[in-house]
């Protein structure tokens, strides 16, 4: 008899999901999670496994390609209630199940950093969109595969409109200055007037 298959990257992921949604559904025994929320993280999670599961599928049938865009919409002018949104900030599920949600986040980073994982992640690279919310909840960094690349690119440098200055005069050198004449001389006494006799 051949041994068993091993599981492939989405099956081990649904299997850290659902792990992970027992372990927030058991907070509110202790009452540390209000009831609404905890339906909202179990939503949230149960869809992220949906949706990477099924992803995973298109990419063993060679059907993964890039999705089309929908046409846009307008956003709503109604923002989603406090209470239909979940905390964006790193690592916001660890002190809210304490313990089981770091060791859960310890066995994705080990997934992540699997060859499989690698290729499927390769192949789909809008396997990102589902995978960074997970890490981002459970305080994983991301691997190189799952970092978004800079929206800002560096462009060509704009050209210098403005005109140079214009070129500074060349030095002149210093005039020698001149002395300042002196009085006129005095003309000889005999050319002033009759001559005097001896």
């Amino acid at each position: 008899m051949p041994p068993p298959a091993p599981p492939s990257p989405a099956d081990r992921l649904a299997l850290i999901i659902e792990g992970l949604r027992r372990a927030v559904a058991a907070q509110i025994a202790g009452r540390r999670l209000a009831g609404p929320f905890i339906i909202l993280i179990c939503s949230r999670l149960g869809r992220l496994a949906g949706r990477f599961t099924r992803l995973a599928a298109r990419v063993s049938a060679g059907t993964a390609g890039p999705r089309r865009r929908a046409a846009s919409r307008q956003p709503s002018k109604r923002p989603r209630p406090a209470y239909q949104r979940l905390p964006r900030r790193f690592a916001w599920l660890l002190p809210l199940v304490p313990g089981e949600a770091a060791a859960y986040g310890s066995q994705l980073q080990h997934l992540l950093a699997d060859p499989e994982m690698a290729a499927l992640i390769a192949a789909a690279p809008q396997a990102g969109r589902i995978l960074r919310p997970l890490c981002r909840m459970l305080g994983v960094r991301l691997p190189p595969s799952l970092r978004q690349p800079s929206l800002r690119q560096p462009g060509p440098r704009e050209p210098n409109l403005r005109q140079p200055p214009p070129p500074a005069p060349p030095a002149t050198p210093p005039r020698s200055r001149r002395p300042a004449p002196g009085p006129a001389p005095l003309p000889p006494p005999h050319a002033c007037g009759p001559p005097v006799p001896a």
